[in-house]
């Protein structure tokens, strides 16, 4: 029965046929609970073979350090369940240290997925006001929702070469990076935001956006504590970190 640790091991004798193999091979990839079985099995015969190598040895040695003692000798069966108890929970261990490593996994591509789920529903495209004059920012978002984001990036570029103050520009380049994933430049500039008073200013969930992007060591747990943040000071983006921070 698939799932077993008699269809297991027929897999790795080599006793399955070539249909029964393949489903094996697929169950492995995608079942969970399965691939832990299989981890199980090959560590706790990995774990049999070299205990039972070292048990025969350790048995002889204790029969010999015996053989003049009138006490029963050893039992070399009751040996074999003792080692046999120990391999199941060092298997147990390796077990439970895959399913671990595999929770990890999971959780950071699903906080990157989730990112990238708002970043394609909220900023695939962004706001233009109609009329405004092309050499303004809107030229530049123009660009970015025709999807050249290179051209938007130095358009914004300009921009802040002639203002170096121009909170848009700012947000909007930090964005763009965001989509060329450069997580390193977008937390750059949406660290100035922070530097703007405004009644309305994305900047802390924004950086929690680029960070779970990014997901280097420590990225996630930041960005945790950015999106806990916006919620407390009330900031904006408030609902969607609050989404966030519900499926964490």
């Amino acid at each position: 029965m698939p799932g077993s640790l008699e269809y297991i091991d027929a897999y790795f004798n080599q006793t399955l046929n070539n249909q029964e193999a393949e489903r094996f091979e697929q169950m492995l990839l995608s079942d969970k609970a399965f691939a832990e079985e299989v981890a199980f099995y090959l560590s706790a015969k990995q774990v049999l073979n070299e205990q039972n190598e070292k048990g025969k040895k350790d048995w002889f040695k204790e029969l010999l350090a015996n053989e003049n003692s009138l006490s029963e000798p050893p039992s070399y069966e009751r040996s074999q369940k003792t080692w046999l108890y120990r391999a199941v929970a060092a298997a147990a261990i390796i077990v439970l240290l895959v399913s671990s490593w595999y929770l990890f996994v999971l959780k950071s591509s699903s906080v990157q997925q989730r990112a990238e789920t708002y970043i394609q529903k909220n900023l695939a495209t962004l706001p233009v006001t109609m009329g405004a004059n092309s050499d303004s920012v809107q030229q530049g978002l123009k660009l970015y929702n025709l999807g050249q984001f290179e051209s938007s990036q130095k358009w914004f570029e300009l921009i802040l070469q002639n203002d170096t103050s121009n909170y848009s520009a700012k947000k909007y380049l930090g964005i763009v990076y965001l989509r060329l994933a450069d997580y390193d430049k977008a937390l750059l500039y949406f660290q100035q935001l922070e530097n703007y008073s405004l009644y309305s200013n994305p900047a802390i969930f924004y950086q929690a956006l680029a960070l779970m992007k990014r997901n280097l060591p420590g990225d996630k747990a930041k960005a945790r504590r950015l999106l806990q943040q916006v919620v407390d000071d009330d900031l904006e983006g408030k609902s969607s970190a609050q989404q966030f921070l519900k499926y964490w």
